[in-house]
């Protein structure tokens, strides 16, 4: 498992000024707030606290998740991440408040931002600021999510000789100071469970998500206490992608206009979702399987639950 625990990844997402932050506290700030997409606060609406927070991981379907969530008439969610409860802790909690779009009494808030689950101390504060939040946690296989990593990492890197073959990449190539478990799921939810009750806390599996989006929806839906809402209808398959678009003859639709970057001729997500992931020769393939796969069963031990990775890493 050497291979594993030396991998060094996220370089570009934290940078030095991240574990600053995190040992400071919060500071009294002016609310300064997001522009160019919330409509105004009115009568009936103003800006809340979030009621649930996505909290991991990245390269996981977290931005789907949060797209295809604010189909639902009864969520909002701020179009970029937020990251109080890491970079932006010393702003303060009004300043937090001012970035959530405006919602009516009967509408929660979901805010997302992937990396809050890598750090104790952010999951520390998120608790101090409300203990009754619910949590959501989107995993996926990790080879998989090893490939987005690396197709992220080397994405404007046009010369294929000036990078790192994805086997000489996984065995350690510097792509910063951070290193971290990148397919050690439990030890991170284990963390979460730790500080906040299992029935606060709902983990999905990305492949899921991309399959079978409905079912994943119906499934948060219950977990966030909402009425029923999503339809089969709200999303259609899209054979050029490979994956699961926004239907938009759909009456819910027009609801996620603004508050989801989508491409307006597909319906489909914007940003390195589809983009293209290195091959790995079978050799290596299964070198990754087996370093890997304690830790993928130390993960469907700790929440009982299993997903169908096993399909792909047999």
């Amino acid at each position: 498992m050497g291979l594993i625990l030396n991998l060094v990844l996220y370089g570009s997402y934290f940078p030095n000024t991240v574990r600053k932050t995190l040992s400071s506290g919060p500071r009294n700030a002016s609310a300064s707030r997001v522009t160019g997409f919330y409509e105004d606060e009115g009568k009936d609406k103003q800006r809340r606290f979030p009621h649930a927070l996505i909290i991991g991981f990245s390269k996981c379907g977290t931005t789907a998740l949060r797209a295809f969530l604010s189909l639902h008439p009864d969520i909002v969610s701020p179009l970029e991440e937020v990251r109080f409860f890491t970079l932006n802790y010393t702003k303060g909690l009004e300043w937090y408040r001012m970035q959530m779009p405006p919602s009516t009494e009967h509408q929660i808030t979901i805010e997302k931002t992937p990396f809050y689950i890598m750090y104790t101390e952010a999951l520390e504060r998120i608790r101090q600021f409300n203990s009754s939040i619910k949590l959501i946690i989107s995993v996926r296989d990790p080879i998989a999510r090893l490939q987005s990593q690396y197709a992220h990492t080397f994405r404007n890197v046009r010369d294929a000789s000036a990078k790192p073959t994805f086997r000489s990449w996984c065995h350690g190539e510097a792509a910063g100071e951070h290193v971290v478990r990148f397919v050690d799921y439990a030890t991170h939810i284990s963390t979460v469970y730790n500080l906040f009750p299992r029935d606060q806390v709902l983990v999905l599996s990305e492949e899921v998500l991309e399959t079978d989006p409905l079912s994943v929806m119906k499934e948060a839906e219950t977990f966030l206490g909402l009425r029923p809402s999503f339809s089969k209808h709200d999303f259609v398959f899209n054979q050029n992608k490979g994956f699961y678009c926004f239907n938009m003859t759909s009456p819910s639709y027009p609801k996620i206009i603004g508050s989801v970057k989508v491409n307006s001729d597909t319906g489909c997500i914007g940003g390195e979702k589809g983009r293209a992931h290195p091959e790995i020769d079978d050799e290596f393939f299964k070198h990754l399987v087996q370093a890997i796969r304690p830790y993928n069963e130390q993960l469907f031990q700790l929440i009982n639950k299993r997903f169908e990775w096993a399909n792909f890493i047999q």
